[in-house]
């Protein structure tokens, strides 16, 4: 199990790989923070170099702004199956566009579910490259986003990804403040029609 501290123009970016795939990431802080990051949830993991070459120019073109669809492969085998095919579906939310938790649990064919959804988007090892950021409540409002920087930084990544993202409706936000529901102005694109059930 290797670690790669990457500098992009948000910060420091980190991810741990195995075996060849990718096993986590970190999105960007401090240097420091994301090192003591990774090394409180991965002890074993030891430093490499170039790690994952192409999704190493991936993640720096995404934060520049790019247009970017992470092609890498996977190590999800430390995740139950449940959060696995959650993981497997919230991939297919395209770049610039949202769904619901709702959206989620009708895909992974547990209509009832959206909760557990939620709580695996929380538990989700792998930011970015599982865009949970993209994942709103069924009523459009933002939801939860257990980062550091919480839903500040999802709206920051919504925006990186579609300028026309707008706030349209009230929500509470960490601060206490209020912000409004978001609405990505494109559309939706993960419809429950389009999607299909995780073999």
């Amino acid at each position: 199990m290797r670690y790669e501290l990457l500098e992009t123009s948000w910060g420091t970016f980190g991810y741990v790989a195995r075996n060849g795939r990718l096993l986590a990431t970190f999105l960007p802080q401090a240097r420091r923070t994301v090192l003591s990051a990774i090394r409180n949830r991965h002890p074993g993991a030891r430093p490499g170099r170039n790690l994952l070459p192409k999704f190493r120019r991936q993640v720096i073109r995404f934060f520049d702004g790019h247009r970017t669809n992470f092609s890498v492969s996977l190590d999800l085998t430390d995740l139950p199956p449940f959060h696995r095919s959650v993981v497997s579906q919230c991939r297919r939310i395209p770049y610039g566009k949202t769904a619901s938790y709702a959206d989620l649990a009708r895909a992974t064919g547990n209509p009832h579910a959206a909760r557990a959804i939620g709580n695996a988007m929380a538990r989700n090892p792998l930011p970015l490259v599982v865009p949970c950021h993209r994942v709103l409540r069924t009523d459009g409002s933002l939801g939860g986003f257990s980062t550091p920087r919480g839903i500040n930084e999802k709206i920051r990544l919504l925006r990186l990804e579609n300028p026309t993202f707008e706030l349209l409706a009230r929500d509470e936000m960490p601060n206490g403040k209020t912000s409004r529901n978001p609405r990505n102005t494109a559309g939706p694109s993960l419809h429950p029609p389009a999607m299909t059930k995780c073999a």
